[in-house]
């Protein structure tokens, strides 16, 4: 009897384990879970006819995301580990109390841990800067927001076991202080949202709903003192039809709907392009009722503020595709406002990705290009546009002991060249450095560039290194 036993246990978890793989025969999983992109079933040869190597490891990560019962199976340990446990089953969504999510990439904003330091937030704010100048040389308006992290604003659903250190300096907190220091336009909402009494934030997704998005967008046209319809005297219809992002990736064959509010905002513009949703990278869209023009870069939180944004100008262009193509955008749409939103976990994205642009040409009377110190540089035409080249170099100690921007004079020939004033950069080895866009065409046919690092001191422009350089093609 105990052997049968023993048998028919061996042979239960035997069909349980082989349910997965044998139901993709009859129930496949099709669909991609969260942020996920659905691969398609890998081919045994490559696109040339030859052999596919890596055909075991595709065909692994095939059935990681196909197998049969996977929404469920996902859904039910979910449910387990963050009902019984009180933990999320995924690194990527933490499981807080009452039934809150929040995205994980906010832990260490909400913890106090691992904050850029105030040189790196200072070199964000000086790509903002010349940002805006090169945003002002267009005769626009130039505006920057930042979107609270829903930690930030609601930190009392958050696991006990995530201890934040209430004296240590965030992010969001040196970015708003050297802002208000700073000459550029910025539209702070954390003060905004934080004396809401009303809770303006999903509890199992990581933005804001409409009522949210509504004060931000109100608050941010204010701002830029543009005339607008607050939809402050129109009565949203509600509905509990919003399933949430983090639901999605943790529970995903469980729609837990939320309640939204609808302002039916989007029934004042149209599509100028082919869309079917705010998700998509690029949209634009006409509203014959309204004036002006808008160029607003905008993450996920843009989402909901779309539809308001778009009813409040006659021409408006949505963009979430990064690093911004700034001179691009500019020269292309025109437009009168240029608005940047970005979520407070991403702050350091201007640093790590700031906008295409070329370079500004700064006018000097004199430089000093005396020097016997060869300076390590990088020349490399720009993966993200073949139009830009882009020259960049780490930050030695004299540098970053300097109060002064980086430039870079580029020699055309003995006597003349340009000079350039440089973005601060943060590289992906967390290394801090300079970066400038120069324009591909100024220098076609060449394969060096001979290249002076400059500082500014109280005597004018001195340069502190120098090198000639091949050019990466």
């Amino acid at each position: 009897m105990k052997k049968t036993g023993a048998v028919i246990f061996i042979i239960a978890c035997l069909v349980v384990c082989l349910i997965p793989s044998v139901g993709m025969f009859f129930k496949p999983n099709a669909e991609a879970i969260g942020n996920e992109e659905s691969s398609a079933l890998p081919s045994i040869t490559n696109e040339d006819g030859s052999f596919n190597t890596n055909i075991l490891s595709d065909l692994g990560n095939y059935f990681e995301q196909h197998f049969a019962f996977r929404s469920e199976i996902i859904t039910a340990d979910a449910e387990i580990q963050s009902k019984v446990f009180g933990v999320s089953n995924l690194d990527s969504v933490i499981a807080g109390k009452d039934g809150w999510l929040y995205y994980a990439s906010t832990l260490d904003d909400y913890m106090g841990q691992n904050a850029l330091s105030e040189q790196q937030i200072e070199g964000i704010v000086h790509n903002l800067t010349l940002v805006q100048q090169r945003v002002e040389e267009h005769d626009a308006e130039f505006l920057f927001t930042v979107a609270p992290n829903k930690n930030t604003l609601y930190p009392e659903h958050m696991p006990n076991y995530y201890h934040a250190d209430k004296s240590a300096e965030r992010n969001r907190d040196l970015l708003n202080a050297a802002l208000a220091h700073s000459s550029v336009e910025y539209c702070n909402l954390f003060p905004v949202f934080e004396k809401q009494d009303e809770t303006l934030y999903f509890s199992r997704d990581s933005h804001w709903n409409n009522k949210g998005a509504l004060l931000a967008y109100n608050t941010i046209l204010s701002k830029l003192g543009k005339s607008h319809d607050d939809f402050l005297s129109t009565a949203p219809s509600q509905r509990e039809d919003f399933v949430g992002d983090l639901n999605k990736m943790i529970y995903p064959s469980s729609s837990i709907a939320e309640l939204n509010y609808y302002y039916d905002a989007e029934g004042t513009y149209r599509y100028a392009t082919d869309t079917s949703s705010v998700e998509e990278p690029l949209i634009r869209t006409n509203n014959d009722n309204a004036q002006g023009t808008l160029f607003m870069y905008r993450d996920s939180f843009g989402n909901a503020l779309l539809p308001f944004f778009a009813s409040a100008f006659g021409d408006a262009v949505f963009s979430k595709s990064f690093p911004i193509m700034l001179d691009f955008a500019l020269e292309q749409y025109q437009p009168n406002d240029v608005v940047f939103e970005i979520a407070e976990r991403n702050i350091e994205w201007f640093l790590i990705q700031p906008p295409l642009m070329r370079a500004p040409i700064i006018e000097a009377q004199q430089i000093d290009l005396s020097t016997d110190t060869s300076f390590e540089l990088s020349v490399k035409e720009s993966e993200n546009s073949p139009l830009y080249l882009e020259v960049s170099g780490l930050m030695n100690d004299e540098l970053a002991k300097s109060s002064s921007p980086v430039y870079l004079f580029v020699s055309d020939s003995e006597d003349s060249g340009v000079l350039y004033e440089c973005y601060n950069l943060l590289t992906e080895q967390r290394q801090d450095a300079f970066l400038a866009y120069l324009d591909a065409s100024d220098y076609e046919g060449l394969s060096t560039l001979s290249v002076s690092v400059v500082v500014r001191d109280g005597a004018g422009f001195k340069a502190i290194g120098s090198n000639t350089v091949n050019i990466e093609r």
